[in-house]
């Protein structure tokens, strides 16, 4: 069996994931998948925990659910224009009949924008896209 660098090594060694996500079922499978590909998972509940979050630390990558509330879109504009976070790489997704807010993140600049099954089914490969996406 494989063990895992996170069970070896310790949680606080991994990069840090930051989800804005108001739906328990997708925290958990973010959660899920982001462990398996070796990240961990910080889960805020609106844009104002994210800017508390992003005060404390750095991360590798923010992923926000666009369904998570109203002012989702706003905070990728705003992420995307503070210099302090414009680096940062950042997905979103939602339901992908929610065509008008998946166009809306892709405007915004959210790279990749992907419908909820993708994140669900590889989250990991979600925040590698991202992190591609930045480089």
């Amino acid at each position: 069996m494989v063990i895992p660098h996170w069970y070896r090594h310790g949680m606080a060694e991994l990069p840090l994931v930051i989800a804005l996500c108001a739906d328990l079922m997708m925290r958990s499978r973010i959660e899920s998948g982001l462990a398996i590909a070796g990240y961990r998972l910080r889960v805020v509940g609106g844009p104002t925990r994210l800017a508390e979050a992003l005060a404390d630390e750095t991360p590798a990558c923010i992923i926000i659910d666009l369904e998570a509330g109203d002012d989702a879109i706003a905070t990728i504009e705003r992420l995307r224009t503070d210099a302090a976070t414009r680096g940062i790489p950042l997905a979103a997704f939602a339901g992908h009949t929610q065509e008008h807010l998946l166009d809306a993140a892709r405007a915004a600049g959210a790279d990749p924008v992907v419908a909820r099954g993708q994140v669900a089914a590889g989250t990991g490969k979600v925040v590698a896209a991202a992190i591609a996406a930045c480089v």
